[in-house]
């Protein structure tokens, strides 16, 4: 089942993404929600609610959310791709 957009979650509290992976859990990257990455945050952060982590099936439905973004979602793009293409999983801290 596909999620429709409208029903992302509200990221108005978050700050920043902190993305945590391999084989000892280290901090591999982070998204800021600025304005233009707003959206990006909104998928990345509606994936981890859902699945508890972000896998290579959730990164994969988190770029289809994205197919309609346009480029000012590149970053979020840029870690579901590279979830996909390394089949490793990410977890996800949220800082408010």
């Amino acid at each position: 089942m596909s999620t429709p957009v409208t029903d992302l979650p509200s990221v108005a509290h978050v700050r920043k993404l902190l993305f945590y992976g391999g084989p000892h859990s280290q901090l591999v990257g982070e998204l800021e929600n600025r304005p233009e990455q707003e959206r990006g945050v909104a998928v990345l952060y509606h994936l981890a609610l859902r699945y508890g982590v972000i896998s290579p099936t959730a990164a994969r439905e988190g770029l289809a959310l994205l197919v309609t973004a346009g480029p000012a979602d590149d970053a979020a793009r840029k870690i579901l791709e590279e979830v996909v293409a390394q089949g490793d999983f990410l977890a996800v801290r949220v800082l408010r």
